[in-house]
């Protein structure tokens, strides 16, 4: 089949969209960036590049302690909330897709439309349990709440990929004398490599960008997360700084970006790993 050069109106036109679709992700960066180096006092046009401006909101931001609180809880409120969901959602979702029969079907149901019903809908029932199981104000307590309702989209996913993997790697186990345990952590789990570190990726971006729960669950501002500290920053001081609180969204973002950059290369040599294994 022959390949049909495009014109080079059409290349030009690609290449425009493609750079308009670039800056759109590129623009609120800028903003934050630029806003963030100026002083107090500037009020000029967020668009406007900023004239003489010094890294003094970053420095301030940095030697607040409420900072450095903020984000050891958020590093903690991930961290517990991958111990609780990947190894019980990766479990069960081998589980689901090795066992056929009506009950586990049936679950793969409820699951999936489980995942359809909002977080926000179910605030107020949450919130009065989180309360009676005094799990307020505690990172512990936001872990097993963002688990729980993670859970049937991590219990999908991990079903998912294990309905790839052949049964044969479960039969040759068997075979050779390893049980259940032995066969899914030796032979199952490696294959899901890909799977895992995505979803840590995806928990770990999902409590850094959770506002809504911490909001309700954690009024100590020991307790805070580095979200609320930022909210902290543009509405609970006394005189507003704009700049000083774009200097922290720009700070909260970093370990973010630092840690999915880091990680991406995991992601593809698992697949490939997994695609030569399978």
């Amino acid at each position: 089949m022959i390949e049909k050069k495009r014109s080079v109106p059409a290349k030009i036109g690609i290449a425009v969209t493609c750079f308009l679709i670039v800056l759109i992700y590129v623009f609120p960066f800028y903003i934050v960036g630029n806003v963030s180096l100026r002083d107090i006092t500037d009020l000029s046009s967020r668009l406007l590049p900023t004239k003489g401006g010094s890294f003094q909101n970053y420095v301030k931001v940095l030697e607040n302690k409420e900072f450095w609180t903020s984000f050891v809880n958020t590093v903690i409120y991930c961290a517990f909330e991958i111990m609780f969901l990947i190894p019980i959602a990766a479990i069960g979702g081998y589980s689901l897709a090795r066992t056929k029969n009506f009950f586990t079907t049936t679950i793969r149901s409820l699951n999936i439309l489980i995942m359809m019903i909002p977080g926000t809908a179910l605030l107020v029932g949450t919130y009065g349990l989180m309360v009676k199981l005094h799990l307020t104000n505690s990172l512990i307590g936001m872990a097993l709440l963002g688990a729980g309702g993670g859970m049937t989209g991590g219990m999908f996913f991990y079903t998912t990929f294990t309905t790839m993997i052949p049964t044969e790697l479960d039969e040759a186990a068997a075979i050779d004398g390893a049980g259940v345990v032995r066969t899914y952590f030796q032979i199952i789990f490696p294959q899901l490599k890909a799977i895992t570190v995505t979803r840590v990726i995806n928990i770990i971006i999902g409590c850094w960008n959770n506002y809504l729960m911490p909001m309700y669950m954690l009024q100590k501002g020991s307790k805070f997360t580095l979200l609320l500290y930022v909210r902290k920053l543009f509405t609970g001081q006394k005189v507003q700084s704009v700049p000083l609180a774009f200097a922290g969204c720009a700070l909260m973002v970093v370990p973010v970006l630092i840690m999915y950059f880091s990680m991406q290369k995991y992601i593809i040599g698992s697949q490939l790993d997994s695609a030569v294994k399978g």
